[in-house]
């Protein structure tokens, strides 16, 4: 499939920016301190990094990434390769200036917003990539809406297990629930716009709903138990992120030129 790196990209970009601001907002919420925290912005900007570095090999050569640069302010693919370098760049120094407490704390606070200001940014930057008149399938507020969505159910799930577990947790059954409950109208939509390129995406539809159905599960199981320190969020997160990665790729299928 020549568009699997955008696949791996979109989703663990996603899950690193929803981590990244959910272990921020929560922390005055759960007491949790700066060291701690700023090894989960470290986990999530790695996560990030590898994401975004399977997903420059889509363009050939690295190369072609900076000129897509000339694009700034007028291609929202060039907007999005700038907000998500000046992301990952912050978060990186966010998290290593915190995590040897350089500076004050007040500068490192307000680094850490200024990071979150170019992650939401970011985030909300990828689905214009996707709202194409060309393209039935993608045409339509479901495609913000899911991946916007999948910020918060692989993020949330993501931010547990590096910290925030009740906040994370929620958050993620929560987008869990949104998601699947908009499901029978997204496929009701893709079905009646590209009826062949619909069916073709059954079995990995259902593949998605269960593994988010069992990671929602499991999630619910998690935090009615406080199991904040069990294999059970890893299972969780793995479980919600596999199940993105599938969507996303019945997404990238729907790739249909209309004449």
């Amino acid at each position: 499939m020549h568009e699997l790196p955008l696949v791996f990209f979109t989703v663990l970009a996603q899950a690193a920016a929803g981590a990244y601001l959910i272990l921020l907002l929560s922390q005055p919420l759960n007491g949790m301190d700066e060291r701690k925290l700023s090894i989960g912005i470290l986990v999530s900007m790695a996560l990030l990094s590898v994401g975004m570095l399977v997903g420059m090999s889509h363009l050939g050569m690295p190369i072609r990434a900076l000129n897509l640069l000339a694009g700034i302010g007028r291609s929202p693919m060039s907007n999005e390769i700038l907000l998500g370098g000046a992301f990952a760049g912050f978060g990186v120094l966010v998290g290593l200036a915190g995590f040897y407490g350089k500076g004050t704390a007040a500068q490192r606070k307000a680094l850490r917003w200024v990071t979150a200001g170019f992650a939401i940014a970011f985030v909300a930057t990828i689905p214009k990539v996707y709202q194409l008149s060309t393209v039935a399938a993608w045409n339509t507020p479901h495609t913000t809406i899911q991946m916007l969505v999948s910020v918060f159910i692989t993020g949330g799930a993501l931010a547990a297990v590096l910290g925030a577990f009740r906040h994370g947790i929620a958050v993620s059954i929560a987008a869990v629930f949104v998601t699947l409950a908009l499901r029978f109208d997204y496929i009701t939509f893709v079905t009646g716009v590209e009826p062949v390129l619909a069916a073709q995406q059954s079995s990995l539809w259902v593949t998605q709903a269960i593994a988010l159905l069992i990671g929602g599960a499991l999630a619910f199981f998690a935090l009615m138990k406080q199991k904040s320190a069990s294999p059970i969020l890893l299972s969780v997160c793995g479980l919600v992120i596999i199940a993105e990665l599938v969507g996303r790729v019945s997404f990238y299928n729907l790739w249909s030129v209309t004449m």
